[in-house]
């Protein structure tokens, strides 16, 4: 896996994310949500400051992160699903 990529709008709030899955060296991946704009591109251009951002060791584990990021930014509220992934 070298990289995952997913532009996501909210039913609920109309807002816009990117969720983006990187491969940080030979164990780590990480998983990060940015604010979007209208064109998807990160609000201000404010790639240092992602809504969240998860760390994995496995990628499998951060191939299903990815997609379930994506699946619960589609129809939960924003906040919560931040909320449910920030807490250790």
């Amino acid at each position: 896996m070298a990289g995952l990529f997913n532009r996501v709008r909210n039913r609920q709030t109309g807002r816009r994310y990117l969720i983006s899955t990187i491969k940080k060296d030979a164990t780590t991946f990480e998983t990060a949500v940015f604010a979007a704009n209208f064109f998807y591109l990160p609000q201000g251009l404010r790639l240092k400051n992602p809504c969240l951002v998860k760390c994995c060791q496995d990628p499998e584990e951060a191939n299903l992160l990815h997609k379930t990021l994506t699946q619960r930014l589609k129809v939960e509220y924003p906040g919560r699903v931040f909320q449910d992934y920030s807490a250790p």
